[in-house]
């Protein structure tokens, strides 16, 4: 059976898989009068595993057992002394023939039946009339059950609180394909079911009607491995407003076996229905007349016509429409707008070409679409695709398509496209802007094509984490590729090469070289690449170190000595000069506004009648944010300390730079004053008064300490550059008391005062 196709089926089963896995970690505690059923105590309620123990008849059990598992025996009927309060009770793997009414007459309050895999025949009407607490009933894989005994269930569970019905395998594998008719369900429209399981049972079609009289509340149908094609029934789909995942994979499969296998199976399925309304379908509506006023009728659609849409369940997120044995095209399509389908399946098909467009599917996300053998695929198909972020078109025959695209036209709308696969599709070219309107690709996988040189634009996938170029053609990668993948390589980038023609010769060597040196860069499986020399001889990148080194003494010449070495001194020099440069940026820049303001008539103004004495006390240094604090303290200290104090709000020069004002301001004033602050760190002029100020004190003032710092915020002078944190380490500073008492506060003030009012440090 394949596994992709019935995946949802594990849904059926998970009641039973969990109530088996709590049994089999095992209890001390002992719950029948057999020692090899295993038992587990869970919140109070004891579960019992008698499975695999080749059981014709049933132990006994305590009243306080709520979960029994029978599977894998050999019961040929329900056991009727297990206890009464049972709710879970998996009978699958037995030798079940026939149910009655009195097969679980017995237990009223179970919740989980498990009935796959036996040999049932037959279960009458009434089997499960007793059951009102009825959740979960998977009764699969009874091969000659045949559908007709799905009437006779779903007779019984119209009252109960089924939530979960699995119906599959209920035909023999080989056999005259069915219809799946309203009759059948018709009673499931009075339940709450949100899981239906109808797979593997030959179906070639649904009845009119079949969809309508299912319960809205379902979320999960299962119709795969069937034989359905095209029919009216697909325009009903809609009718199901809360179906969540449909499942559609696996029509018309071959089911191939060997010939000792199911092809001699001894199996007849054929049975007259038990229901004599099989072809009166008025049945089905007499107590529900909406259903049969909102049946589909064929009469509107006796006339081709290009207005139409066909329009999917309002809360359809996942459609499986895979491994489906159709050759098919997908001509234009429209879908109403008011769906929510995210992920469409429709890997393994057969469909040779798409034409589209496919209109109203903006949220879909996911789309894989690899294996259908697909020679064409029109520019505007993914147009209306504009949310998709997982896109897989591998193993396909595509290669013209892309090869052609030389302005990315085919995912210009794809701009949230993060996982991309173009693998196996014969593609011996691309052209550089394939992927221009793609940035956010993170995973593009181009292996098993036939790529002879890979040039394209990826320096705008700054997201890029994979890149699969293994198993091409390609003998290195471009420089142009190269510098992109460093660029953008701020996290490790898996680049794969394997099973590719690369070359060890002269050529290639700057590429050998990266590949040895790259850092940021892991080549997956490094070690089992090979490359070919001139002479034919290969050579594993085990030692790719000494084939560089053979390939350097091979191609090296004197003029590329003499140009690299003439390279080398050039970075060298220009390296040297610029360190030294940013080393004495400040003394530099100190020099040169002070030597700027030597040739300038405002010089003399800060020299006055006496050459020692300055025309300010002191500079205030402030951030913007404490403007109002400094204006307070300022007012403060000019009034009450008799002090002049410069602040760049009042008393720089108009029309005269910022930086010339900050230099002369410093130079003219005993002091500086910096009130340091998270905000001061952060200013570009805050720092270079600091600075000006330091410079000032070392080359003009003697060595003199005229800088001062005032700590307004608590920790801030640990986030001094480190090439300042001499000035804490070396030089007290003063600390604003903050939110302390006006004492405090009054004796900063008063210190700072005579601080700047002293002449000398």
């Amino acid at each position: 059976m394949y596994l992709f196709a019935h995946m949802l089926a594990i849904e059926w089963y998970l009641p039973v898989i969990v109530f088996v896995l709590i049994i089999k970690t095992g209890s001390g505690k002992n719950c029948s009068s057999i020692t090899q059923c295993r038992c587990h105590k869970l919140e109070q309620k004891l579960f019992a595993d008698c499975s695999d123990l080749n059981l014709e008849t049933a132990p006994y059990f305590p009243d306080d057992v709520v979960g029994i598992n029978f599977s894998k025996n050999k019961f040929s009927n329900v056991p009727q002394s297990l206890p009464k309060n049972l709710l879970f009770l998996d009978m699958s793997n037995n030798k079940l023939v026939l149910l009655d009414n009195g097969s679980f007459s017995r237990y009223k309050m179970l919740q989980n039946i498990s009935l796959s895999r036996n040999t049932l025949r037959e279960v009458s009407i009434g089997t499960f009339a007793w059951n009102s607490h009825l959740r979960n009933l998977d009764i699969s894989f009874n091969r000659i059950l045949t559908i007709e005994a799905m009437y006779n269930v779903t007779h019984d569970l119209q009252s109960s609180k089924i939530r979960t019905l699995n119906f599959e395998k209920l035909q023999c594998t080989y056999g005259v394909s069915q219809l799946m008719r309203v009759y059948h369900v018709g009673f499931l429209r009075h339940t709450q079911l949100t899981e239906l399981n109808i797979a593997s049972n030959r179906l070639y079609s649904l009845e009119t009607g079949f969809l309508n009289v299912l319960p809205k509340s379902l979320r999960i149908l299962n119709i795969a491995d069937n034989k359905l094609g095209f029919g009216m029934f697909i325009f009903e789909f809609s009718v199901l407003p809360n179906l969540e995942i449909l499942n559609v994979s696996f029509q018309e499969s071959f089911h191939q076996v060997g010939m000792n296998g199911d092809f001699f199976e001894n199996c007849n399925d054929t049975k007259v229905a038990t229901c004599n309304c099989m072809n009166n379908n008025k049945y089905m509506y007499e107590s529900n007349p909406a259903s049969k006023n909102s049946t589909i009728s064929l009469e509107g659609f006796s006339k081709p016509s290009a207005n139409y849409s066909f329009y999917l369940p309002r809360n359809l997120q996942k459609l499986y429409y895979h491994d489906n044995l159709y050759k098919m095209s997908l001509p234009e399509f429209p879908m109403g707008l008011n769906n929510s389908l995210t992920h469409i399946y429709l890997q393994r098909n057969i469909i040779y070409e798409v034409i589209g467009p496919i209109t109203g599917l903006k949220r879909v996300r996911y789309i894989d679409f690899s294996g259908n053998f697909c020679k064409f695929i029109a520019k505007s198909f993914f147009i209306p695709f504009v949310g998709l972020e997982i896109l897989n078109l591998s193993n396909n025959a595509l290669s013209q398509m892309f090869e052609s695209d030389e302005n990315g036209d085919f995912f210009q709308s794809q701009r949230r496209l993060t996982d991309l696969d173009l693998s196996l599709n014969r593609i011996a070219h691309l052209p550089g802007h394939v992927f221009q309107h793609n940035s956010k690709i993170s995973r593009l996988n181009l292996s098993f094509n036939s790529l002879s040189d890979f040039n394209v634009k990826i320096n705008h996938m700054k997201h890029l984490s994979q890149l699969d170029l293994s198993h091409n053609q390609l003998t290195q990668l471009s420089k142009n590729v190269r510098a992109s993948l460093d660029a953008i390589a701020t996290r490790n980038i898996k680049v794969y090469l394997l099973g590719n023609n690369l070359k060890c010769i002269c050529g290639t060597l700057d590429f050998l070289k990266w590949l040895r040196d790259s850092k940021s860069i892991y080549f997956v499986g490094i070690n089992n690449y090979t490359c070919l020399f001139e002479n034919a001889s290969a050579a594993s990148f085990n030692e790719i170190g000494q084939i560089v080194q053979v390939l350097e003494r091979k191609c090296s010449s004197y003029t590329l000595i003499i140009v690299l070495m003439t390279t080398l001194i050039i970075v060298t020099m220009t390296t040297t000069v610029s360190r030294i440069l940013y080393r004495y940026r400040w003394k530099l820049r100190y020099m040169y506004y002070v030597a700027k303001e030597k040739y300038k008539s405002e010089t003399h103004s800060c020299e006055e009648k006496d050459r020692s004495s300055f025309r300010f006390d002191a500079f205030i240094s402030y951030a913007e944010e404490e403007r109002l604090f400094v204006f307070k303290l300022v007012k403060y200290l000019e009034e009450k300390c008799n002090l002049r104090l410069c602040i760049h709000h009042r008393d720089f020069i108009p029309g005269t730079g910022i930086a010339d004002n900050i230099t002369n301001a410093i130079h003219c004033s005993r002091h500086t004053v910096c009130f340091m602050t998270s905000h001061f760190l952060q200013s570009h002029w805050c720092m270079f008064e600091l600075n000006m100020a330091r410079m000032e004190a070392i080359y003009a003032r003697s060595g003199q300490n005229v800088l001062f710092l005032v700590a307004l915020e608590k920790g801030t002078m640990k986030h001094l550059p480190l090439q300042l944190m001499d000035l804490v380490d070396s030089n007290s500073y003063l600390e604003y008391p903050g939110e302390e008492s006006g004492i405090e506060i009054a004796a900063f003030r008063t210190k700072l005062g005579e601080t700047l009012a002293s002449g000398s440090d």
